[in-house]
């Protein structure tokens, strides 16, 4: 089994997840920005996902929600790569991109069960996963996951060119 990990948690695996960590963690500070007035996006700030989370980054620190958003964010790209491996999906080509943001989406809204079910965050689930519902907090939890998915390929690029 240890060589199993080893092969599995490779340097660049355990790279990008210190990357999705820390993106994932900043994403929710500008969540946090947002919902409370402090950034306005393109109206994002106007929609209901946003607007109930102030009531959640009043009772967290900046630091707890971002340590809890990125803790959450690296378990998500763990269990994404795990599943990348087991189908051995090939993302070079435009089918396995394809099906590459599909897992993402699946299993970044899948993740947000345990976090509402399992008593762990009982602010997140009174603040967030209540007041949005079901259907509508997979499709934010799972859009999320595809926005850090997103930024985590475009800082991948840039660092491709430097």
């Amino acid at each position: 089994i240890i060589i199993i990990m080893t092969e599995f948690f490779t340097r660049e695996l355990l790279i990008n997840l210190i990357f999705v960590f820390l993106i994932t963690g900043s994403w929710d500070i500008v969540l946090r920005f947002m919902s409370q007035g402090y950034v306005k996006f393109l109206g994002i700030e106007n929609m209901k996902w946003v607007k109930v989370l102030k009531d959640y980054f009043d009772k967290h620190t900046l630091l707890s929600a971002f340590l809890i958003a990125a803790l959450v964010g690296a378990i998500a790209y763990i269990c994404i790569m795990y599943t990348y491996s087991v189908i051995n999906l090939d993302t070079t080509t435009t089918y396995g991109k394809i099906i590459a943001i599909s897992i993402v989406f699946l299993i970044s809204g899948l993740l947000g069960f345990p976090m509402r079910y399992s008593g762990l965050f009982p602010i997140l689930e009174k603040h967030y996963y209540e007041p949005l519902g079901l259907t509508y907090s997979f499709i934010t939890d799972s859009m999320s996951g595809v926005i850090v998915s997103i930024t985590l390929f475009i800082i991948q690029e840039l660092l491709k060119k430097y």
